[in-house]
């Protein structure tokens, strides 16, 4: 779920300590992509691993932080269940996390013209000008279905995390964030 890494640079610019970022996509051409385009001349810093997020076996207390940009409305619930079990395992004790996703803004006046951008405009976009490329036409649907980010930041807390919900453009994408406790029991 690394994608293109659009969130990287802010991570180096606040974070300038970080020594490296460990990219798990399932698609090696979306991170070539990615180091061609947005990270050539931070690609030493930069390791990528091809892998199912959902099967990874990445070690446990690993990790000073999990992110993860506009990747989790694809996924079943159960399959966010085994997200949220693996940030959690993933975390160092102390370690943070911060997820954003597109989201359904219920309640919001124009929420119908951001329905029509998601559901028809994007999908036009992308027939004329990205040839081919199927990012955008289902994003409308899989965005009815996830909803927001409510369900995933409760199974996030199941899982023993400190969790913190954002809205942001009026709901049109929602974030969760939190850290993993120092004292966080470590589950099996």
């Amino acid at each position: 779920m690394a994608g293109t890494g659009e969130v990287w640079p802010q991570l180096f610019k606040q974070f300038d300590n970080i020594h490296s970022v460990i990219a798990v996509d399932i698609s090696t051409g979306m991170h070539e992509k990615a180091m061609l385009r947005l990270h050539k001349h931070r690609n030493h810093k930069i390791q990528f691993v091809e892998d199912d997020i959902l099967k990874s076996k990445l070690p446990k207390n690993s990790a000073d932080f999990v992110i993860s940009t506009f990747g989790l409305k694809t996924f079943s619930f159960a399959q966010q269940a085994k997200l949220a079990k693996l940030v959690s395992q993933t975390l160092k004790p102390g370690g943070v996390f911060s997820l954003i996703e597109a989201s359904d803004p219920k309640g919001w006046w124009l929420r119908p013209f951001y329905r029509f951008h998601l559901m028809v405009l994007l999908p036009i976009i992308e027939r004329i000008f990205l040839q081919g490329a199927k990012d955008f036409a289902m994003i409308g649907k899989y965005t009815d279905n996830f909803g927001d980010i409510t369900q995933f930041a409760k199974l996030l807390h199941e899982e023993g995390l400190e969790v913190n919900q954002t809205k942001f453009f009026f709901g049109c994408a929602t974030g969760v964030s939190g850290k993993k406790p120092l004292n966080h029991p470590n589950r099996p």
